[in-house]
Formats: structure tokens, sequence, C-alpha cells
């Protein structure tokens, strides 16, 4: 049975029981690639692609950037970084209900470039769940994976440290996906199982939904473009007929 989820106003088909998104999901990573102006251009492209398609698309801007990205555009938003401090004293911290009042739906967590000792992953996402926002955890190998899908994230990302940012596909390591997916969902099947590093292409894409992946997250393929729009439209169109074909 389908659900919804009420995400800035709009009402979104979730397809899977237990989950917090739609699927199949596309995450945009913006790193520090683009920002401010830039980066508002490039939400009103991603929010055109997802009324265009059945993809649910979302993007991780600058933290300084979410405020503003959720007052012009529609695209849910994903905070890069969160702390778990409670209100009060941390200065240079990033609170949970500040990130969520801003107009983020969630947070990354742990991402190669901002690893995180398991202890504080365990603790932030506590606090983020309680002010709702979602989790998006990344891991750097199935057996990490499977130790964090025990904290009950919504969303877990395997990603190979030693592929990002290089542009060949973690698809090429067919183990490490299939492995990825099999420990998650061992533990809890209702965790959304996303891919990333290395993905450059919508053969890439395609590739990993036949795998099984529920989603992808792409970042420098899509930056490093001639025509970055042009570069996710192809990933997108990609993972919209693989995802069709799959189901």
């Amino acid at each position: 049975m389908n659900t919804e989820l009420k995400v800035h106003g709009m009402w979104r088909q979730k397809e899977m029981p237990g989950s917090t998104l739609a699927l199949p999901v596309f995450i945009v990573n913006f790193k520090s690639y683009i920002w401010g102006s830039n980066a508002v251009r490039l939400a009103r492209k991603m929010e055109k692609i997802a009324q265009e398609t059945n993809v649910h698309l979302c993007a991780i801007p600058q933290i300084i950037d979410v405020y503003r990205l959720a007052m012009e555009t529609k695209v849910p938003l994903f905070s890069p970084h969160l702390d778990s401090l409670t209100p009060g004293r941390g200065t240079g911290r990033i609170l949970p209900e500040a990130v969520g009042e801003a107009g983020a739906v969630g947070v990354l967590l742990n991402h190669a470039e901002n690893r995180l000792p398991l202890d504080v992953i365990s603790e932030t996402v506590r606090r983020a769940r309680e002010v709702g926002l979602l989790s998006i955890i990344a891991a750097t190998s199935p057996e990490e994976a499977e130790i964090i899908a025990a904290l009950r994230p919504e969303v877990i990302l395997p990603e190979s440290p030693a592929r990002i940012g290089t542009l060949k596909s973690i698809g090429r390591d067919s183990n490490f996906v299939i492995q990825s997916i099999k420990k998650i969902k061992s533990v809890d099947p209702s965790i959304l199982v996303v891919f990333g590093s290395g993905i450059s292409s919508g053969r890439d894409v395609a590739e990993l939904v036949k795998l099984g992946a529920e989603g992808m997250g792409a970042s420098r393929a899509i930056f490093e473009a001639k025509d970055p729009v042009g570069m996710l439209k192809e990933m997108v169109k990609a993972l919209e007929y693989t995802w069709k074909e799959r189901r």
C-alpha cells in the first residue's frame, strides 16, 4: 500500500513500507562546487526535472544555503553535517533545531570527506530524529553499513572512498554493492540503500539499479561536465527508465 510524506508543502508518494522518501531517489551533493545564486539556479533545474520524471531529486547544499534554497525552491534539502548539541552553549557547532527550521528535511552524516566516530553518529541520529530530520549515513564498506543499519537511519549511502571523485563507478565492484544491500536489509528492510562514489554516466546509474540500488548520489561528474544540467538529466532519465524495467 502506498503512503505519503509531506515535504515542503508537497505530497510525495513513498513506495516502500516503512520508508520516508519516494523511490527512486537521486541525490546531488553540491559539496563546494556551487553556492549562493548558482546553487539556487541548479535547485530550480532539479525541481523542473523532478516534475518531468518519476524520480525524487534531493540536494545537499552548503549549510549556509539551506534556508535560501528552502525559501526559493521546493527541492528537499539535506544538510551536509549536523552536531548533536542541544540549545544553549556550542559556538560554531550546528544545532539540529536550527537546521530543521531553516528548511532542511534531513542530514548527511559520516561522508568519507567528513568521517565521524560511531558513538557520535549514533547520538547525532538520535538528535536528528528528535527534531524530525531524516538521516542519510555514509558507509565505507558493507561491514560498516551493517553496523550503521543498527542505528535505524532512513537511508544508508555505501561508498568506496577509493572511488569517490574518480569517475570510476562503484558499480564496477558488484560484490561491494550486493553485499552492502544484503547486510543492510538483513538488519532493517525499510532502510533505503543509495549508492554514490564514481558515478559518471547514465550507464553507471543503470548498472547500479540492476544490482539492486534504490537511488543514486553524484557530484563531480555533474559539476565538472561541459553541460552539468544535461549530465544530471542523463543520469535521472537512466534511473527512471531502469527502475521501471526492474519493477
